[in-house]
């Protein structure tokens, strides 16, 4: 299918994409946070908390980095 030219579905499709690698980012790091406390360190909750904001800053960087391709208009 090729790509759009309607510009309400364009940026409905990047605003999709950001949020799911938001959510995705938040989802591993806070995934790996728990594996960590649970199975590494046995230190609830600080494992998780760390894994969260580090996902939170990974998701970040990739909206930020997908934003970056945007073409001006």
């Amino acid at each position: 299918m090729p790509p759009t030219q309607d510009p309400f579905y364009a940026g409905l499709g990047q605003a999709v994409r950001i949020g799911t690698e938001l959510l995705a980012a938040l989802i591993v790091g806070g995934g790996l946070g728990w594996v960590v406390d649970t199975y590494l360190l046995h230190s609830n909750p600080g494992g998780l908390i760390v894994g969260l904001v580090l996902g939170v800053a990974a998701g970040i960087r990739n909206a930020y980095r997908a934003a970056q391709q945007w073409p001006q208009a």
